[in-house]
């Protein structure tokens, strides 16, 4: 199973390839879904960091805590229905047992963060009855702590990274496996980032990644004044570090074979040139592409291209950002 990756710089028009993807008949999509447990903070990256690469007696349990926690986040809830809808119920079930099988022991016992973890106002009072206990019959026993978790479990985990490396793939092998109706071919949304793309593809078997970027006259502008997500800044100067701040690596990132570079208005402008150019690299076969257009239609998304042309009130910003982000700028706008 090969697994197909889009990744972004947010905004920057990724679901335009997975939804090209999705029209092959040779390709199983899992929607426009993002899958970023990999990628995210206490995701895989970081329990390898703190398992493997940086253990240590406190760290390494405590990080084994923070991906459940995650794993238990993605698997949603009766408000927010998550990935355990896309796997079919087993989410959650299969990612404990991949805890369990990086786990080297475990014990009743608890630390400084198990509290934190809880809120610092439980922090606080749950160390209230040592003190007590300090300032009267514990007078000459210091050391001594009442243990207010006592049924708290902590994780022993030092894998070598062979071993992660190798549990985690079959890990994600079986997750996606399991549901993708014996594909071939697998679309992952985010499942990984545009950046330090040399680690994350450790993780995988077989993975191809495509990288898709965005004029950023258009970001500016759909930012501002159609998505007001608030996540990418909008006062022009700012704007234009942040952009070349999250796009620093990009050109390392591309000399991977295994990652690919699109530009998000090519799919659009030159359509038939760059369908053919992923059909090449990704191996697919034109008679696969069954249905043409049915989700990604260029006509449709033309509509998001060029559009600080309508907002006459940034003449003087879009000016700001050709002078100073004319690297990123589509050339066949001009």
């Amino acid at each position: 199973m090969r697994i197909i990756s889009c990744a972004s710089y947010y905004g920057s028009g990724s679901s335009a390839i997975t939804d090209l993807l999705s029209e092959y008949d040779n390709i199983f999509s899992f929607t426009d879904e993002e899958f970023r447990f990999v990628q995210d903070p206490d995701g895989i990256s970081d329990l390898e960091y703190n398992l493997v690469q940086n253990f240590n007696r406190h760290n390494s349990g405590r990080a084994i805590k923070r991906y459940k926690r995650l794993v238990d986040f993605y698997a949603g809830n009766i408000f927010s229905h998550k990935y355990e809808k896309y796997f079919h119920g087993k989410w959650k079930e299969k990612s404990y047992q991949y805890i369990d099988e990086l786990t080297d022991f475990t014990y009743k016992g608890s630390w400084m963060y198990d509290y934190l973890d809880r809120g610092v106002t439980f922090y606080y009072l749950t160390h209230l009855p040592t003190k007590l206990l300090h300032a009267t019959i514990w007078r000459k026993q210091p050391e001594r702590f009442l243990n207010m978790l006592p049924n708290e479990v902590t994780y022993c985990s030092h894998p070598s990274e062979e071993k992660f490396l190798v549990t985690t793939r079959k890990y994600i092998d079986e997750l996606f496996g399991s549901v993708s109706q014996g594909f071939n071919n697998v679309v992952i949304d985010q499942i990984v980032p545009s950046t330090n793309l040399k680690r994350y593809l450790r993780y995988f078997n077989d993975i191809n990644v495509i990288i898709v970027d965005r004029d950023p006259r258009d970001i500016y502008c759909l930012e501002k004044h159609v998505w007001k997500d608030g996540m990418i800044p909008t006062d022009v100067e700012t704007f234009c570090k942040w952009f070349k701040y999250t796009r620093a690596n990009r050109d390392k990132e591309l000399e991977n074979p295994r990652v690919n570079f699109i530009q998000f208005e090519d799919l659009i402008f030159n359509y038939d040139k760059t369908k053919n150019q992923v059909e090449n690299w990704l191996n697919l076969s034109t008679s696969d592409h069954k249905n043409v257009k049915k989700y990604f239609d260029p006509s449709f998304s033309i509509k998001n291209t060029r559009t600080w042309i309508k907002y006459k009130s940034e003449k003087e910003n879009i000016a700001y950002i050709e002078k100073y982000l004319s690297d990123y700028l589509y050339k066949d706008f001009d």
